[in-house]
């Protein structure tokens, strides 16, 4: 399926940085052109397509068996700032390859076909997954702060509630994806089939302390919050590694108020986001957070729950069915959990749910040095093909 290549460079071109990298954040010029050009070329397969209000581009191919389910497949469309060609927009992609390999064969399906492209499935001010969540209906009409976020782009909270679908006749959704790990590609394998998604976990953790002179006030009477917070990280770090090897703990972002060099920091804020499968191992992990912060008398710590995407398990037998495809296809692959979150999560709450994953050179992911060969996205592209045509002959 030597055309997915040439589908993605079409329609993940925009928004290309003088360094190689990629940005197209949710929203934006870059985004739309790039959702724009998906447009296109689901137009050009004879697809019916719609827009929503979370800036989801939509496309509809229908089946041929009145009142068969839809078979879904999707991803994202946005990056992260200076992000890679690859992550999101190939699952896009790949997807639009099947429909175009389905129409130049002449083949029909008895199942419609639908195809997501996503916006803002990175980090972003209005929460991650925001475009897949928006049409699973998850997200939070009370979301703290949702509304300002939103209107800043020229929308409303009662618009997004509106992109909720029905999903009563969906039979599945799929989504191919880089594996955004080195796993694949240090073991040789061409396709990862996924068992699950792990959770992410984020906590707001601000450390209260005294802002005072830099210079006249003596270390020993300093309730410097920096100070504090570096000890809380450092502390986390190593409890996480204690806990379990495949927990993951992360400290991305640090405010510092007032942010003066000759003052010492009286508030300093963190997220802290944690990730694992299993829900009682990032349970312990908040636990002794906790009680590391407790033991930190020189200020005050408060943390506060922001986010908690659930882990999720992907469909037994859509996994199945995935690692048939690919025996079909002669695929080395494995079956694994994604360390990263995806659009299948929110989906994964609706309808049965499965991945499929491509190797990452060298793991490299959310940076321009992301690559994926080009025989390893036509695998990935003809195991999704292969997996269409399974599905559909099931009834």
């Amino acid at each position: 399926m030597n055309q997915v290549n040439e589908i993605l460079r079409d329609i993940a071109s925009f928004g290309k940085n003088e360094d190689g990298s990629y940005t197209r954040t949710c929203y934006s010029p870059e985004y739309f052109e790039a959702a724009t050009a998906v447009e296109k070329q689901m137009k050009s397969l004879g697809m019916k397509t719609e827009w929503d209000a979370a800036g989801n581009i939509h496309g509809i191919l229908p089946g041929t068996r009145s009142g068969a389910k839809s078979i879904l497949i999707g991803s994202h469309m946005d990056t992260v700032p200076h992000g890679g060609l690859f992550d999101g927009a190939y699952g896009v992609a790949s997807g639009l390859a099947v429909v175009k390999r389905l129409v130049d064969e002449g083949k029909k399906l008895e199942h419609p076909i639908e195809i997501y492209g996503f916006n803002a499935e990175e980090s972003n001010p209005i929460g991650g997954t925001f475009g897949s969540r928006a049409v699973t209906g998850l997200v939070d009409p009370k979301q703290l702060g949702l509304g300002d976020a939103l209107a800043v782009y020229g929308h409303t909270v009662d618009e997004i509630m509106g992109c909720q679908r029905e999903f009563s006749d969906v039979k599945c959704y799929l989504e191919a994806h880089i594996e955004q790990g080195d796993y694949l590609d240090n073991e040789g394998l061409d396709i990862g089939v996924v068992s699950g998604i792990v959770s992410v976990i984020r906590y707001v953790v601000t450390a209260s302390g005294q802002s005072n002179h830099a210079g006249t006030t003596m270390m020993k009477k300093r309730r410097d919050a920096m100070v504090a917070m570096a000890k809380l990280i450092v502390e986390s770090d190593k409890a996480c590694r204690e806990i379990d090897d495949k927990l993951v703990l992360t400290v991305g972002t640090i405010t510092c108020d007032p942010g003066s060099e000759n003052v010492i920091p009286g508030r300093v804020q963190c997220i802290f986001e944690m990730r694992h499968m299993e829900t009682e191992k990032t349970d312990e992990l908040i636990k002794r957070i906790r009680e590391i912060a407790a033991g930190i008398d020189t200020v005050e710590f408060t943390i506060t729950n922001k986010i908690n995407k659930g882990s999720v398990q992907c469909d037994s037998h859509l996994m199945d069915v995935i690692g048939q495809a690919a025996e079909t296809c002669m695929t080395k692959h494995v079956v694994m959990p994604s360390g990263a979150g995806h659009d299948a999560n929110p989906m994964a709450h609706k309808v049965p749910s499965a991945m499929i994953f491509v190797p990452s050179k060298g793991g490299l992911s959310h940076c321009k040095e992301e690559w994926t060969d080009p025989e390893y996205l036509e695998k990935g592209a003809d195991v999704l093909y292969e997996t269409v045509l399974r599905l559909d002959t099931e009834g």
